[in-house]
């Protein structure tokens, strides 16, 4: 077997041990009055639990909601909590381990290292376990069980937030994206279209029709990609937590591939019947407007050559809490995308680079190193995603 086969074959071999290494998410979700005190204590120890990473957290405040009193005395009489504890007191904790309810806190306010140790405790046990002070308890009333897992789907659904869910901070997604960006931004795809038409206007109506096509080319596909990614990005939003893993194993998988591929050489993964669409469309470029239609043409008829690191991305994002930052964050990952084409119009203009100096810039091996150039920093992502989220 060829040894690029047998490089890209070696995904599928490690992605078990990775997921094996990844840690596990953790929520916890806490009733509480906000005249308790002891509810106060334990809200700010879980709070600071979240920003190091270690759980996400929701509260529920029992406080003049009715329908959150009532959820807070079933679970309490589910579990038959009220024999143990001689009532019904508050904060009462729910600890959800990978999107399965595994133990339930109740009557006092339990330290850090404490809930981290029952949670992995409970992740551990056959069955649902009860906390209560220094007593853990197993659940074995499978009725029980269900009924509260069914409890707790409810209550994230009408959250906005899904069981086994870890946000990701803002800081955390700029961080993944600009290695993300990068790798789509070097897309070969858009690259050989996006010179091919440099060529064309540069030699038919001169470097200020040039740049007028080239500046439209560039918006188009800014502003169809960032529409892209809204849709991506909002059904990314409604998928199990799993998926962002899924995506992460899928495109590690994609990345190697495409690495053992153009070590042979370039070849564009976009269907002929598009590939011949959109050389159709750039044969009828005759200024900007025909540059801005071809652009917004290319963001949809060459997207499997980019969809890896977008994809990857949109998961990301979805895991961003603020709307507005996951929102700015996607166009500031389209405006690294679209930087290096760009960066080579103004090079075209400024420096006076002529077509046969483009052409050259088009060759098999150049759109071969920046399709491994990207598969390797899409890598790198993946392989964090899997390893550490």
């Amino acid at each position: 077997m060829d040894w690029r086969v047998r490089l890209a074959l070696i995904p599928p071999l490690v992605l078990a041990a990775l997921l094996i290494a990844a840690p596990q998410l953790i929520l916890v979700i806490e009733y509480g009055e906000s005249r308790c005190p002891a509810c106060a204590s334990q809200k700010e120890i879980l709070e600071g639990l979240q920003k190091g990473g270690k759980l996400s957290y929701v509260y529920v405040d029992l406080a003049g909601s009715e329908e959150n009193a009532r959820e807070f005395v079933e679970i309490y009489d589910l579990l038959g909590l009220r024999e143990v504890t001689g009532g019904y007191y508050v904060p009462l904790l729910l600890v959800v381990v990978d999107g399965r309810v595994r133990g339930v806190a109740a009557a006092g306010v339990y330290t850090a290292d404490q809930l981290l140790s029952f949670a992995q405790r409970a992740a551990d046990a056959a069955n649902l376990l009860t906390m209560v002070g220094p007593s853990v308890l197993e659940v074995r009333d499978e009725r029980a069980a269900a009924r509260l897992q069914s409890i707790v789907e409810a209550r994230l659904r009408g959250a906005g937030v899904q069981p086994g869910y870890r946000p990701l901070s803002a800081s955390e997604a700029l961080a993944l994206l600009v290695p993300l960006a990068a790798a789509d931004s070097v897309n070969p795809c858009t690259f050989a279209v996006y010179t091919a038409l440099l060529m064309l206007v540069l030699v038919l109506g001169g470097p200020r029709r040039m740049l007028a096509s080239a500046l439209a080319f560039i918006a188009a596909v800014f502003a169809c990609y960032y529409l892209l990614g809204v849709g991506l990005v909002t059904v990314a939003s409604a998928m199990p937590p799993a998926l962002l893993k899924a995506v992460a194993a899928a495109g590690l998988m994609l990345a190697a591939y495409s690495i053992a591929a153009s070590l042979k050489g370039f070849r564009s993964p976009v269907p002929e019947r598009l590939k011949r669409v959109t050389e159709g469309a750039l044969n009828r470029v005759a200024g900007p407007a025909g540059a801005a239609g071809l652009g917004a043409l290319c963001s949809f008829t060459l997207l499997p050559c980019s969809s890896g690191p977008y994809l990857v991305f949109a998961g990301i994002l979805s895991r961003v809490q603020q709307w507005a930052i996951r929102y700015a964050l996607l166009a500031g990952y389209n405006l690294i995308f679209v930087a290096p084409l760009a960066a080579l119009a103004a090079a075209v203009l400024i420096l006076g680079i002529k077509a046969k100096t483009l052409k050259k810039l088009r060759t098999e091996s150049a759109l071969a190193l920046m399709e491994i150039v990207a598969s390797a920093l899409l890598a790198t992502v993946c392989a964090w995603l899997l390893l550490a989220y």
